[in-house]
């Protein structure tokens, strides 16, 4: 039979590209883990430049050969990390990316949330304000403070559209006390 289909459809068989779901989930899965782990303290933060850009050609591999596979192929923590390892990539990268990140939330494949945390990291890097208060800098005296938020007053708008908790709560996990401009 599979003779028969190579014979008579050799055109159609050749325009799809097979998947190992599984194995590609596991690969996701070493990828996260290992971008992580200079994260959360349990691997060395001196290799983080290193690992990131390991894990960066592996999942432009992926993409190449898939696109951004979306949480009904690869589950939310196979697609979690397409976010990570491109969130945590350079800003060229990032603009590459984003409008592919951006289709798969349109289809519901990828969080909303992750599509505001990376536009705010692009518009900082870029020297413009984020819009969803997402990011977080250091200021002159060393402390965490957000990096300036266009139409500040409006910002949990838009943080709920985005599935986003308010900036109060966001601020909390920082250990700030944050509240909101009326005016």
């Amino acid at each position: 039979m599979v003779l028969l289909m190579i014979c008579c459809f050799p055109q159609q068989l050749s325009a799809q590209v097979l998947m190992d779901t599984a194995a590609i989930i596991s690969e996701l899965a070493a990828i996260l883990e290992r971008d992580q782990k200079t994260r959360t303290g349990k691997d060395s933060v001196g290799f983080m430049r290193y690992i990131d850009s390991c894990n960066l050609v592996q999942i432009e591999g992926i993409i190449a050969k898939y696109g951004w596979l979306g949480m009904s192929v690869v589950g939310p923590s196979g697609n979690n990390t397409f976010f990570f390892v491109i969130q945590h990539s350079d800003l060229a990268t990032q603009i590459k990316y984003f409008p592919l990140l951006e289709e798969s939330v349109k289809a519901g494949e990828s969080k909303r949330s992750h599509l505001a945390l990376m536009k705010d990291r692009i518009l900082m890097r870029q020297g413009k304000n984020q819009i969803y208060g997402s990011q977080v800098v250091l200021n002159t005296a060393g402390e965490q403070e957000f990096y300036p938020i266009e139409d500040e007053k409006n910002v949990n708008k838009r943080r709920a559209e985005m599935g986003m908790t308010t900036l109060e709560e966001y601020a909390k996990l920082f250990g700030m006390e944050y509240k909101v401009p009326q005016n």
